[in-house]
């Protein structure tokens, strides 16, 4: 048997689509361990004269995905029962779901979750899948709306008194260090931190040819978890699950480089690039461009815009890029006949990335 439990709606691009991504199923895995955590300390409450909770307390009692409904994405999760009739466990189940919402209340509000910090430190794991961006939306009995994001979650942890706690990255740099003995390597970070990683077997032929690589600035994307400090340094990896070599002209990397240098970079010309401007413009190239299509080169503008520029078969293409509306100047000139073409875009939406690709697509395959 089961009934239905709590309705979290999901808030953010990868639920647009009303699905969810596999892992974060593994955020509810996390909030239904917390779940019980708390109705155990719920249960002692109300019960004082006892020292620990009855035996075979939540016995048979789970969380279920039993659907997902629009808007972004609504998990619709069920408490099942082993029994045939709800077991009386239930009621502190409730209570608990309730205590933990209005902790996600609390830290939206400032103020100081009522839960004590051991059970705040399951948040470590329940919400660490959310991206920047993102929100589990949860329901309180007032009606009002209690939204777990990533920084709600970083309040929720600092109000556990956890020394460290974890978070799902992707990570970007050079592998310098490789201990076989000890399988385990380092990653070396643009501003110079490395962060120690076990070396899986799996990883071992990228990890071993992307440090042969390291004075040629070869490098690395990793996804995995870290482990981070109350002052939001990373420390290091917990554990690794993906290796990825990238291109040498992987643009979010070139973009970031970029960033850097400040007003007067170039003989006392030159204005630093907007870094929000940086930002939008890298992530709509990871969203929007074709993946078919060749990286370009980068510069910066005196300006303080981008320069993309391609070769394209007989034509020498250039994107002049303005930061931060991306505004951007297409010219493309074919190197035989002179011809030339131009025309001003936008590169907001994924209809404006479409035109650029199209464009591009077509030189590339002369049918130009």
């Amino acid at each position: 048997m089961n009934q239905e439990f709590v309705r979290p709606r999901l808030i953010g691009i990868r639920f647009d689509e009303h699905t969810l991504p596999l892992d974060i199923l593994k955020d509810f895995s996390a909030f239904e361990e917390m779940l019980v955590e708390v109705a155990k300390r719920q249960y002692l409450a109300e019960n004082p004269s006892r020292v620990r909770t009855r035996k075979g307390f939540a016995k048979g009692l789970e969380l279920h995905l039993k659907s997902v409904e629009e808007g972004s994405a609504i998990p619709v999760i069920a408490l099942a029962f082993a029994t045939l009739f709800p077991s009386s466990d239930a009621f502190y189940f409730e209570q608990a779901k309730d205590q933990i919402v209005e902790a996600i209340a609390a830290a939206e509000q400032g103020k100081t979750p009522v839960l004590p910090p051991e059970l705040l430190r399951y948040f470590d794991r329940f919400g660490r899948g959310l991206r920047e961006g993102e929100a589990m939306q949860f329901t309180r009995n007032n009606g009002q709306a209690a939204s777990l994001t990533p920084k709600i979650r970083e309040r929720l942890l600092f109000a556990s008194q956890a020394a460290e706690w974890t978070e799902e990255v992707i990570l970007k740099g050079l592998i310098p260090e490789v201990d076989q003995a000890d399988d385990s390597f380092e990653l070396e970070l643009r501003d110079g931190t490395k962060l120690k990683s076990p070396l899986l077997e799996t990883h071992r032929k990228a990890v071993l040819e992307t440090a042969v690589g390291y004075r040629d600035g070869i490098m690395v994307a990793i996804k995995g978890v870290i482990r981070r400090d109350r002052d939001d340094r990373p420390k290091s990896f917990e554990s690794v699950e993906h290796i990825t070599p990238l291109d040498p002209l992987d643009t979010e990397t070139r973009l970031n480089e970029l960033a850097q240098p400040q007003d007067g970079w170039l003989d006392g010309k030159g204005r630093a690039l907007d870094r929000a401007g940086i930002k939008d413009l890298a992530e709509a190239f990871d969203k929007y461009f074709d993946p078919d299509l060749p990286l370009p080169y980068l510069y910066p503008t005196t300006e303080g815009g981008i320069q993309s520029e391609w070769t394209l078969g007989g034509w020498e293409v250039s994107l002049e890029i303005a930061l931060p509306t991306l505004v951007a100047e297409y010219q493309s000139l074919n190197m035989e006949t002179g011809e030339v073409r131009e025309h001003e875009m936008k590169l907001v939406t994924k209809d404006d990335w479409s035109c650029l690709n199209n464009a591009l697509a077509t030189l590339q395959n002369g049918q130009a």
